[in-house]
This record gives C-alpha cells, sequence and structure tokens, in this order.
C-alpha cells in the first residue's frame, strides 16, 4: 500500500524537495530519499489511518526540507565563524 502511494505522488513530492532545496538538485534527491524513509517508518507505525495521503506526504517532505536547511545553515555558519577566526589569527602571526 505504501509503495504505491509513495509512487503516485513522487515525481511532485520531489519537485516541492527541489523548490525548497532551491533548485540543488543533489539536497533535492537526498530529501526526497530522506522522505521517503520517515514516510514508511511513519505509515508503518501510525495507529490512525491516513486521510489526505498527498498532503500528509507534502506535509512530512516540507518539515523535513525545513530542517535540512536549518542544520545546513548551522553548518555554515560555524564554518563562516571557523574560517573567520582563522583568518584573524593568521593576520595576527603576520602582524607580530
Amino acid at each position: 500500500m505504501f509503495w504505491r502511494e509513495w509512487q503516485e505522488y513522487r515525481d511532485y513530492l520531489y519537485g516541492c524537495c527541489l523548490r525548497r532545496m532551491e533548485g540543488n538538485q543533489t539536497e533535492a534527491e537526498d530529501a526526497l530519499s530522506m522522505a521517503m524513509l520517515r514516510a514508511r517508518e511513519a505509515w508503518r507505525t501510525s495507529s490512525k489511518p491516513i486521510d489526505n495521503v498527498k498532503a500528509w506526504l507534502v506535509r512530512l517532505v516540507n518539515n523535513l526540507c525545513t530542517n535540512l536547511l536549518k542544520k545546513r545553515d548551522r553548518l555554515f555558519s560555524c564554518e563562516a565563524k571557523e574560517e573567520l577566526w582563522v583568518s584573524q589569527e593568521e593576520g595576527q602571526a603576520l602582524a607580530a
């Protein structure tokens, strides 16, 4: 049952991922793969029936993409701070 539903909406969900991941195809494909695994597990363990499968999947995909974007932004923020710190140290070493 899950696979049939997933296949029906897969292309649409990929489009959602692609838009949310700002056109980055690699990130969109990764997000779609993660979403499929989460959806499959949630589908299997759900105690109540899912009335609107498409809406449920879109919400899951959007939430996942939001989390991935936040994680990416935190990572880039940390990397930028580290680069600034290293360049400041190098500047101090050159001045000495």
